[in-house]
């Protein structure tokens, strides 16, 4: 605990917004547990308080799940199925069962005993995705614990006065039975961007940061905190002049939001006529109506493994595939939408379908490697795209991708699938848009090879970042190291673009970097006129590209090449920028 002092701390900005306010910690909701032997007459009593306890969250998470979906929707209302099905899992009670039975212990014991089986099956706790699922199997467990020990989980909705909410891990059913007229903002110690905390919070237009390792440990109910969720940044008990900055970043932002979203339907266009698309980056398709009307001009990277994620422990059926692809066309009608195909190997269900758990799942059987692996889940996922396509408004993208072979391999699978549904006598398209990835260097190397296969790139800098100079990018031990202003990323970009100018085929770039009003005009200095990127973050990206020539973005393109490190080119961009940035969008970070 650091007592009064003011301290300042970093983590992932998870839904924008500036928050200031007295901080709510949220404890735990379970307390320690002990082994209780009992007697051999008292187990069958056990038993009974453990399906009595399994059935009472059953109805909590149930009633959860019904407000999520009355608020906001169904695709929010979703993550509560994951908890569902860990609790409706036949081993959790069975496994439990034999625990109290063999050991003539307690309902808690038991319980605790399998579920800290079930945890050492995430082997990164650091990956954002395998530790939003191991949260949710902690999640479940707290509540079943504190079903039998009588109590009642969090109700936010009663809070009278405006709180930010701290909190180790907040559960899906907290965040939807807060009460929005009075808690302002969230801060949370783990999770990540694509966290169920960070789509909730997204949805419901709650600023939060995540990912904020040590906070409970320097935090008090009662502390005063500001929190930016666009930059990740938090003020411990600031002072008042940093408080007052705060505030005045808060108003500016909130001016600025307004003149951004005011200039959304306006095209694109530098001010020497070049056209410039900008698209979204979904997790959902519920969420392509909402992008569109930022300003969207199609959605450029629908993730479809979010759709496996929340069927989870199950596989999505041709059918589950078909509605969501159709429904992602019909929101971003009358653009288009991409749907890169499954992207995921490290997840726990998956483990049990490989049969083993991997040790370094990122660079692992994931992505095409998986698919290609798993025909079978694949033709599923291609089977549910194809009839969805048939109806026209979407194109396909094979993820990771290293060499030709994998998208010859591909590209098999996916015409093997389309003869299969003509011979059922089921409508299959003609043609549809099909692309690639470019997120491994060893892609970037041949892309003039891989482009003659395809109709367009799109450039992944997130993971093309994270490969290219060794650096886990949630590790935040090395973070400082994740450049995407590194002479050699441009280098791997531009060759990228350059390959497919010289084949004829589109390209575009889907990783975080579009999202940047800083690096966005040097993207289109070096040829891209397609950025994807979260919906978000579309106005001020156009905000900026409306403000120069593309004569300007070309100039500033070569000078950054010419430039030796991410530091001088960062730098350059800023001053050649200058106050077309737009203004009030982040706020200082002070040091304590």
């Amino acid at each position: 605990m650091t007592g009064n002092r003011a301290a300042t701390l970093r983590g992932i900005g998870a839904s924008p917004g500036i928050a200031i306010g007295q901080v709510l910690v949220l404890e735990s909701s379970s307390g320690p547990i002990f082994r209780v032997p009992v007697a051999p007459d008292q187990v069958p009593g056990e038993i009974t308080r453990l399906r009595q306890a399994l059935s009472e969250c059953k109805r909590q998470i149930e009633e959860a799940r019904e407000r999520a979906f009355r608020e906001a929707g169904e695709g929010y209302a979703r993550v509560f199925d994951a908890h569902l099905l860990i609790l409706e899992d036949p081993s959790l009670l069975r496994d439990t069962l034999e625990i109290i039975r063999r050991d003539r212990v307690n309902a808690e014991w038991g319980l605790r005993e399998v579920v800290a089986r079930y945890l050492k099956l995430f082997p990164g706790r650091d990956d954002s995705i395998l530790g939003d699922r191991a949260t949710d199997v902690e999640d479940v467990h707290a509540r079943i614990q504190l079903a039998l020990s009588g109590g009642h989980p969090h109700d936010l909705s009663e809070l009278q006065d405006d709180v930010i909410v701290v909190s180790r891990a907040l559960a899906p059913s907290d965040l939807v039975l807060l009460n929005r007229n009075h808690v302002i903002g969230l801060a949370i110690e783990e999770g990540g961007p694509t966290s169920h905390t960070a789509i909730i919070a997204n949805a419901l237009s709650v600023p939060a940061v995540v990912g904020l390792k040590g906070l409970l440990s320097v935090v008090r109910s009662g502390d005063l905190l500001a929190l930016d969720g666009r930059s990740g940044s938090v003020e411990l008990r600031p002072g008042l002049e940093v408080l007052e900055e705060c505030r005045r970043a808060a108003a500016q932002e909130r001016e600025t939001d307004r003149n951004l979203l005011a200039e959304r339907n306006l095209p694109t266009v530098t001010s020497d006529g070049l056209r410039i698309r900008l698209l979204a980056n979904l997790e959902l398709p519920e969420e392509a109506g909402a992008a569109v009307k930022l300003g969207a001009e199609g959605v450029g990277l629908y993730r479809s493994e979010f759709l496996f994620l929340h069927r989870a422990p199950d596989l999505p059926t041709e059918e589950d595939h078909r509605k969501a692809y159709r429904a992602l066309a019909e929101g971003a009608s009358p653009h288009g939408a991409v749907v890169r195909t499954l992207d995921l190997g490290g997840e726990k269900y998956f483990h049990r379908i490989l049969e083993r758990g991997e040790g370094n799942p990122v660079m692992g059987l994931r992505a095409i490697r998986f698919c290609l692996h798993r025909r079978d889940i694949f033709r599923t996922q291609l089977r549910g795209f194809l009839r969805a396509a048939a109806e026209g408004g979407l194109a396909l993208m094979f993820p990771m991708i290293c060499d030709l072979d994998e998208l010859i391999q591909a590209k098999q699978v996916l015409e093997e699938t389309r003869r299969e549904l003509r011979g059922e006598g089921l409508p299959v398209p003609e043609e549809f848009p099909l692309g690639v990835m470019i997120e491994v260097p060893a892609a970037a190397a041949i892309a003039d090879l891989l482009a003659r296969e395809v109709d367009f790139f799109s450039i992944g800098t997130n993971d093309l970042i994270q490969y290219a100079l060794a650096i886990d990018r949630g590790n935040p031990s090395v973070a400082y190291l994740y450049r995407p202003l590194h002479p050699a990323i441009l280098r791997l970009v531009k060759g990228v673009i350059d390959a497919a100018r010289s084949a004829g085929i589109r390209v575009g770039l889907c990783g975080e970097m579009a999202a940047d009003p800083l690096c966005a005009p040097l993207l289109v200095g070096m040829g891209l006129t397609e950025l994807s990127m979260g919906p978000a973050a579309i106005p001020a990206v156009k905000h900026v590209l409306r403000s120069l020539s593309a004569a300007e973005a070309r100039e500033w393109a070569r000078e950054a090449m010419g430039l030796s490190c991410s530091e001088e080119i960062q730098e350059m961009l800023r001053r050649r920028l200058g106050s077309r940035l737009p203004s009030g969008l982040t706020w200082p970070v002070h040091s304590g």
